[in-house]
């Protein structure tokens, strides 16, 4: 349940032009706001991933812009990556045995191929650290654990789980790492700061990387690049909530 978290539930996503304008790299919705996403596409298969999709935009993409996507030879998009395996993992075994990560988040943050086919207009990319820390700020008891970043680490993705296994998605600026945590940056860190810059972003692991799928297709459309017959259907779709609502 949204409500059972005490952050503020907004989705932090990019520029979508007339239907949902943001004058910065980022900008936050409230999550009820945002546009259903269908059953089909929050399974943990991420069958909607396309590869001639990332092509499409490769081939209109300057090399001097940074680029963290690529497009792959790999039929099996969610083919294990021995070395992300391990990543994910040590994150695993950081953990307390009686919380297991979900089989989705494991899956995909195993497969260097999925991850290289989600696109981002501002080079976020994904990321692991080697272990999980503990979370104590607003009264809760839960661990948290980024997973996806901005480029220049002005903003962190999190899996943020609660002892008892109630978990989502958190973003902040707040560098919630082991760099600064051991070195004792996070200390002084209040509620009243957590209260007011850490947001929960998504309910599951699937809702983040399919909006963040798509939002970024979006972007990029908007900015004059072609989609595939596919992604532009569930980019049209998406967009139609926006239609209908005003926005």
């Amino acid at each position: 349940m949204i409500s059972s978290f005490p952050f503020e539930a907004i989705w932090y996503g990019v520029d979508l032009g007339v239907v949902r304008p943001i004058n910065a790299t980022y900008g936050g919705e409230p999550l009820e706001k945002l546009p259903p996403i269908a059953e089909e596409h929050l399974d943990s298969n991420f069958g909607y991933l396309s590869n001639t999709a990332i092509r499409e935009l490769e081939r209109g993409m300057s090399e001097h812009v940074a680029i963290t996507f690529k497009s792959t030879n790999e039929p099996d998009f969610l083919a294990e990556d021995a070395q992300w395996k391990a990543k994910i993992d040590r994150v695993q075994r950081s953990l307390p045995d009686h919380i297991q990560l979900p089989g989705g988040l494991v899956k995909f943050m195993s497969s260097s191929v999925a991850q290289y086919l989600i696109p981002s207009c501002t080079a976020c990319y994904f990321d692991l650290p080697t272990k999980a820390m503990p979370f104590h700020w607003l009264g809760e008891n839960g661990y948290i654990f980024h997973f996806y970043r901005d480029q220049q680490d002005c903003v962190f993705w999190y899996y943020y789980v609660r002892d008892y296994g109630e978990s989502c998605i958190l973003t902040s600026a707040i560098p919630f790492l082991d760099e600064y945590a051991e070195e004792g940056e996070l200390e002084g860190l209040t509620d009243d700061v957590v209260k007011r810059e850490v947001f929960m972003t998504a309910t599951t692991f699937e809702e983040f990387i399919y909006r963040t799928w798509i939002e970024n297709f979006l972007w990029f459309s908007m900015d004059g690049e072609a989609l595939d017959p596919e992604t532009k259907k569930l980019s049209d779709a998406y967009l139609e909530h926006y239609k209908q609502t005003g926005g």
